[in-house]
């Protein structure tokens, strides 16, 4: 772009501008400007919130990381306390000193498996032992944790609690419950052990309807009279009582 001017002195002369084709910087609308202004302020407030919430996130996945190496060490720790406490289980005369270590690793180590093992063993060692009582306490307790796969073992060990203590009823009924869910082997014992319990507990009609599942259960021909002759029994003493 080329500007010609004229001077006052010599309105002959002229001088010449020279600029660029093109203008450097074209000037922006108000409205355009203001809206980058709002978009840098969205950015920022984003960018602020974004970046707090990766604190969050790295902050919650560090306390995981740490809880999850305390929680291994524990159960390492646990195992080898419960790998200690094991020998005394079997040996006569220990039986109070293992009860004290397996309270112990219930007590030191709450949640890890080793404990759960801990408390199973400790409940049957106050069966072996002949407090009855606690052991129907402890095996209570191991009912309502988290026990699985241990049920149907557990209310069969509650009865024999319950049968010892002479409430027969009352074992019939913790063993009810897992009549129906125990493995096929279990399960006929289970079955058994509920007629015989509810024949002490004079409960014949019910003693009977466990003699007749275990006749259509049993597969073994040598137990066939034997269960054909209790259920005959019991159906007789339940037809006495009415």
């Amino acid at each position: 772009m080329v500007l010609k001017i004229k001077t006052r002195a010599n309105p002959e002369t002229w001088f010449e501008i020279t600029g660029s084709r093109k203008r450097d910087f074209v000037e922006q609308p108000p409205e355009i400007f203001s809206l980058q202004l709002r978009l840098l302020q969205y950015l920022k407030d984003y960018w602020k919130w974004a970046t707090a919430g990766l604190v969050v996130v790295f902050l919650g996945l560090a306390a995981w990381g740490i809880m999850a190496q305390l929680q291994a060490r524990g159960s390492e720790q646990a195992g080898a306390a419960m790998a200690r406490i094991g020998p005394l289980l079997s040996k006569p005369g220990a039986e109070d000193e293992a009860l004290k270590g397996l309270d112990q690793i219930i007590k030191d180590y709450p949640g890890a498996p080793a404990a759960q093992e801990a408390a199973i063993f400790r409940a049957h060692l106050l069966y072996q032992t002949g407090k009855y009582a606690d052991a129907a306490k402890a095996y209570e307790a191991l009912g309502s944790g988290a026990a699985a796969g241990w049920d149907p073992l557990i209310a069969e060990s509650l009865s024999y609690c319950y049968e010892a203590q002479g409430d027969f009823r009352k074992a019939a009924k913790a063993l009810q419950p897992a009549a129906d869910k125990a493995p096929a082997p279990l399960q006929n014992e289970i079955y058994r052990r509920l007629a015989m319990l509810l024949e002490k507990a004079g409960e014949m009609q019910e003693a009977a309807q466990y003699w007749r599942k275990l006749l259509d259960k049993s597969s073994d021909p040598a137990l066939l009279p034997y269960i054909k002759e209790k259920l005959a029994a019991a159906e007789a003493a339940s037809q006495k009582s009415k």
